[in-house]
């Protein structure tokens, strides 16, 4: 299939590994992958204060990169951003090639588990890994079912990760409580949102996990913060980066 990326700013800017490790393994799948040009912010910071105007703006720069991209899917590493990109689409421009664009945008654990169907890999990943089961991927992208939810549930990232011969699968306690980044979130409230995070890291740790395996960049990059800061002796890891290691 040809895979048009959707690489968020803060990918790019802060996480450029998770990128590179993304292009890698779809690259490795077999795909064709191009990375349309004229990529922005999805506009998640503008529209999380209020700032419709400035959201719309950047929004549709982004949209425009897009269309009339000639692919089967827009891929994107970033739940959360994949999430904003979807709702600010619908929201600013409803034309016929807007709605085509939405139709096409998949999260990576999403795309690899539901339309490319992965299950063998070549490599051992003889390591424990505490899942981070971020917000917006479970309960706005259906990648497993909540905490909340009742009756029997579904995990597409742990049904992904327990393809790979040596992987030890764990969950921190409250496997699905936010870590507190929340975007916006963690720099209007920074001392819940430190608070949050630092139970949310300790949690990980406690499991005696080698890595902290997540599909939300964002989620990640707010507990390395903590971990390093901490001193926990955990790592956090893309699951890009870890499927890749294991291809």
């Amino acid at each position: 299939m040809k895979i048009a990326l959707f690489i968020p700013c803060l990918v790019n800017q802060m996480m450029p590994e998770v990128g590179i490790a993304t292009l890698e393994l779809l690259e490795k799948l077999g795909h064709e992958v191009v990375l349309p040009k004229g990529q922005t912010c999805c506009g998640q910071p503008m529209t999380n204060s209020g700032c419709f105007d400035d959201a719309k703006k950047t929004t549709l720069k982004l949209l425009n990169a897009f269309k009339g991209v000639e692919c089967d899917y827009i891929v994107c590493p970033a739940a959360s951003c994949l999430v904003a990109a979807k709702e600010n689409f619908h929201e600013f421009d409803c034309s016929p090639e807007a709605t085509t664009v939405v139709a096409k945008l998949k999260e990576l654990t999403e795309f690899l588990f539901d339309i490319h169907g992965l299950t063998e890999f070549n490599k051992p990943f003889p390591h424990k890994v505490s899942l981070q089961m971020s917000c917006h991927g479970i309960r706005m992208l259906d990648l497993a079912t909540p905490s909340e939810t009742m009756g029997k549930g579904y995990n597409k990232v742990e049904s992904l990760l327990a393809n790979i011969e040596g992987i030890t699968i764990a969950y921190p306690e409250r496997r699905d409580e936010c870590c507190g980044f929340g975007g916006t979130f963690s720099l209007d409230e920074g001392a819940v949102s430190g608070k949050m995070g630092k139970d949310k890291a300790q949690a990980h740790a406690n499991t005696g996990a080698t890595y902290v395996v997540g599909f939300d960049p964002s989620c990640l990059l707010h507990l390395d913060g903590v971990i390093r800061k901490q001193l926990h002796p955990v790592q956090t890891l893309h699951i890009a980066q870890l499927l890749n290691q294991a291809l």
